[in-house]
């Protein structure tokens, strides 16, 4: 039987910067792999576009780029 590890989501706010995340994201993955005894991964939520420029454009205005 395959152990499938236990996957965690974490969603950071765009003040923290991108450093510190790494490393929190790092610590946590091994506190919770202490605490549980379980295999646990972390990951960072998948982010769409982090342009604040064609954040605010149309889907027109982006199309023509």
């Amino acid at each position: 039987m395959i152990d499938h590890p236990l996957h965690v989501i974490v969603k950071f706010g765009s003040e923290i910067h991108p450093d510190v995340q790494s490393k929190a994201l790092f610590d946590f993955e091994g506190m919770l792999r202490k605490m549980s005894g379980k295999r646990v991964e972390v990951f960072k939520e998948a982010r769409g576009d982090d342009s604040r420029l064609r954040a605010s454009m149309t889907p027109e205005q982006r199309a023509k780029l």
